[in-house]
């Protein structure tokens, strides 16, 4: 059965091994709409994203994030004040950042990952291949306006240049100040992409075709699927991808609390695996998935919206160019 909108014998036409994007419209297009997408990420979701700094920065669980958030920035001298809830959509680089990082994520990926599957690679140590140099691409572009947002949201810091002074003083120059957490980046984004861009070519797929192995429960939601327009199908799509993406991932959770910790504090936490082993020795491995449930949450929103919008304005943009 085929999904709705689709026209007759459209499924068998799709090469199975590719990333299901819509490139009709190009790859400037498709990195246009993904800067849309990711700037609505920003604009709607970034309280979730400072909720899960301060759960990283301080190893503690959901309730005491909160607590603290709400201690720090909706109080003052004993008071309410609402209007500190602005103060989590600080500092505005996280939206340059946002945008910029969702601009690039999937057109680099499938760059990426089809030149090494024209070298020969196949479908799955290709994508490995691709996903790991795409996200190093990530992180030279994005990474410095990460390290920025983090530390100047964290420390309430409202100047470029003293955030910058502070990582030159700590690691002993600008570059690798404003690349701090670099490792932990990429780790972090790596895992992430390749085990979302996994699961959504294997859920597309799987749209198409069910695979034979298929439990029950599983066959019956294919079909359910195939019953929905090619939008929403698109996006539920895109957060079962997401949700698999970021809880079935360790390393997703483990790389984002080596980064955040070593933005904050570049004088603490000044290497890769010293960060590690500190992590470690004050909170064991669940030191490493602390602010689990804010990403997680976060991320399966924020993924679903930004990449839905991309696809969404990317196949009109496809059909405008059909005319």
């Amino acid at each position: 059965r085929e999904p709705v909108g689709l026209p007759p014998g459209a499924m068998a036409s799709r090469d199975p091994g590719a990333l299901p994007f819509p490139t009709a419209a190009g790859y400037l297009a498709l990195s246009v709409n993904g800067a849309k997408g990711g700037g609505t990420k920003y604009l709607t979701l970034q309280f979730l994203n400072f909720a899960r700094w301060t759960s990283q920065q301080h190893s503690c669980n959901l309730p005491r994030a909160v607590q603290i958030m709400a201690s720090e920035h909706l109080f003052h001298n004993g008071r309410f004040a609402p209007w500190g809830i602005v103060k989590l959509w600080w500092p505005y680089v996280t939206l340059l950042n946002e945008t910029v990082h969702w601009g690039v994520k999937v057109p680099a990926a499938m760059i990426s990952y089809e030149g090494f599957r024209e070298v020969g690679l196949g479908a799955h140590s290709a994508l490995f291949a691709g996903v790991a140099l795409s996200t190093a691409g990530e992180v030279l572009v994005t990474g410095w306006s990460e390290r920025l947002g983090v530390h100047m949201a964290l420390r309430q810091i409202h100047s470029h240049r003293e955030s910058c002074k502070v990582a030159i003083a700590a690691r002993g120059s600008l570059l690798g100040g404003v690349y701090a957490g670099a490792g932990g980046t990429w780790l972090r984004n790596f895992s992430w992409n390749f085990a979302f861009f996994e699961w959504k070519r294997f859920l597309h797929n799987a749209v198409d075709k069910t695979p034979e192995w298929s439990p029950s429960f599983f066959t019956s939601h294919l079909e359910w699927l195939r019953g929905l327009n090619r939008k929403d199908q698109a996006n539920i799509l895109t957060f079962e991808a997401a949700v698999a993406g970021t809880y079935l991932t360790f390393f997703n959770m483990a790389g984002d609390n080596i980064k955040t910790k070593m933005q904050f504090d570049p004088v603490r936490y000044g290497s890769f695996t010293g960060t590690v082993r500190d992590i470690y020795a004050s909170h064991g491995l669940l030191g490493f998935t602390r602010g689990g449930l804010f990403k997680g949450i976060y991320l399966c929103l924020g993924a679903t919206l930004a990449i839905g919008i991309q696809e969404r304005l990317t196949e009109i943009m496809s059909a405008l160019v059909k005319i």
